[in-house]
């Protein structure tokens, strides 16, 4: 088994605990000392917010179906078959994707954003899938999935209309109105 298809299988097994025993949830960010969960709304919204720039930073905006800078680059790299310059852009994504789900993580500490923010560390990791076959395709390595159906099969799809399902219980503390985050055009 060659590396590129060693990293796909270790991230489809990364989804299928996500998905798996825990109910659904995923598990505690892959550190050496797992942060604290968000206990004030500040904190929350902090971290909601970085999860948001890390996806988009890495890979665009989902919802627009725009890719970002280092997406693009990607897949100019996969399409000129330069392993080099996809295994740099691929593992730069997948840096941006686990700062995101450490923010998810954060996040999920906030009283009612427990079941929004695991839904987008699966959606975080699903992507990772996708970066992934893409690094894989670039090497070209026999048997690399397409980069959209190792999205799908690692969940991505399901996680993302949970999550936009599960936002819709966010309990603001009274007084407060919806906030977009500074770097990104998302609320909370």
């Amino acid at each position: 088994m060659n590396g590129s298809v060693r990293r796909l299988v270790t991230i489809a097994c990364m989804a299928a605990t996500a998905m798996g025993c825990a109910g659904g949830t995923s598990a505690a960010p892959e550190a050496a000392s797992v942060p604290p969960q968000a206990t004030t709304w500040a904190e929350f919204g902090a971290a909601y917010c970085a999860a948001f720039d890390a996806l988009v930073t890495a890979v665009g905006n989902p919802d627009a179906g725009s890719d970002s800078d280092l997406t693009a680059s990607l897949k100019a790299a996969v399409e000129a078959h330069d392993a080099a310059t996809a295994d740099r852009l691929a593992a730069e994504i997948t840096g941006h994707l686990e700062r995101g789900r450490r923010a998810a993580w954060i996040a999920r500490g906030w009283r009612s954003a427990g079941p929004a923010m695991a839904q987008l560390e699966r959606v975080l990791i699903a992507f990772e899938a996708m970066v992934e076959a893409r690094r894989a395709a670039a090497a070209g390595a026999s048997g690399a999935p397409d980069p959209q159906a190792a999205f799908e099969q690692a969940g991505g799809v399901t996680a993302w209309f949970a999550m936009l399902e599960a936002m819709r219980g966010l309990e603001r503390p009274p007084g407060t109105t919806p906030t977009t985050c500074p770097t990104v055009p998302v609320s909370y």
